[in-house]
């Protein structure tokens, strides 16, 4: 379960789609575990073979932060992190965006 209010899931799914459409995408960490509080970050994970341009990974930031969610988000790329963390992702990662099909 992503502990968020539906008006905010909504929208950082219609931020996700626009922007890495093509990837699945995690929620980890508190959101995903039910542990967070009020203000706590919202942790996801672009799961990519390969690392994104830095550029595009500004772009979605950029996105999420002109949305003004009361709570700080931050998305990193799968490809671009190390063993150790990504078995911490897969323990509380919940998939917030499936692959869409072409």
């Amino acid at each position: 379960m992503i502990d968020l209010k539906p008006a905010y899931l909504k929208k950082v799914k219609t931020i996700l789609a626009a922007n890495v459409g093509e990837f699945d995408v995690l929620v980890y960490g508190s959101r995903a575990a039910g542990v967070n509080k009020k203000h706590s970050y919202l942790d996801l994970v672009v799961m990519s073979d390969k690392p994104l341009a830095p550029a595009r990974l500004e772009k979605l930031a950029a996105a999420f932060r002109e949305a003004c969610f009361p709570f700080r988000v931050e998305t990193i790329c799968w490809a671009a992190t190390g063993a150790n963390y990504r078995k911490e992702m897969k323990k509380t990662g919940v998939l917030i965006q499936e692959t869409r099909k072409k």
